[in-house]
């Protein structure tokens, strides 16, 4: 089970969530009657509580009025690489992996723009990242509900299967290469290090290059899902000339 607060996240997994699930209402409003007809249509059930129960069930989040606690749970997974990779289009792959991604809001946020620029699935890992539930969700806008995911054990070992695959691989550090000035065309792969000391020394080896992201100003870097979303343009700018 996974609660989702926030409209927009309802909304959204409201869509996807194939009536498995009970909305939780304790405010009124038109938004509150939007998300109370996405509920019927999707065959949600729909229960009036009071303030004090939907703050119980919340645990503390901000609700604004609605809860919705749905029984699929998050993203639309995959068991492995072999999979995600089944049917992909060669000349516009775009894969996302994220090496200690720790904060959930950042992880949202790049899931939010993985599906906004139609990557065609995220590599995250088991062990010492944020993982998907109610944050994501919520970060994301409901987006974490349609972009695939693939949890792997060894994101070195998971970088070698796609370069296995064709896949090139490039890192995003501010010492790289200019992406604007780099070749992004045909097999993809994204690769973002963690919010305090990026790539991994095993991870940075696997890629054929680093590449960067020109900026002024008097701070020295970009958040991670800020890059992250730049990265993602770039990359669809390429391969998706006008």
């Amino acid at each position: 089970m996974s609660l989702i607060t926030g409209f927009h996240a309802i909304e959204e997994s409201l869509h996807t969530s194939g009536g498995r699930g009970t909305l939780y209402i304790a405010a009124k409003g038109t938004r509150i009657e939007k998300l109370i007809s996405a509920a019927k249509s999707a065959g949600v059930s729909v229960r009036r509580v009071g303030s004090k129960q939907l703050d119980e069930l919340s645990e503390g989040r901000d609700h604004r009025g609605a809860a919705y606690l749905s029984a699929v749970e998050g993203s639309p997974g995959f068991r492995d690489l072999k999979s995600a990779l089944a049917g992909i289009a060669a000349e516009t792959a775009l894969v996302i992996v994220l090496d200690g991604i720790t904060d959930p809001h950042n992880l949202g946020a790049i899931l939010r723009s993985a599906d906004l620029f139609e990557v065609d699935f995220v590599v995250l890992p088991m062990k010492r990242s944020a993982q998907l539930g109610p944050t994501v969700t919520k970060t994301s806008a409901g987006a974490s509900n349609y972009v695939p995911v693939v949890k792997s054990p060894n994101i070195t070992r998971a970088l070698q299967e796609l370069k296995n695959e064709g896949f090139w691989i490039y890192g995003a550090d501010s010492s790289g290469k200019p992406a604007d000035k780099t070749d992004l065309n045909g097999k993809i792969a994204i690769v973002m290090g963690s919010e305090g000391s990026g790539l991994g020394r095993l991870v940075r080896e696997q890629c054929d290059e680093l590449i960067g992201i020109p900026v002024g100003g008097n701070i020295d870097s970009l958040n991670v899902s800020v890059a992250a979303g730049i990265c993602m343009y770039e990359v669809r700018r390429q391969q998706r000339p006008t």
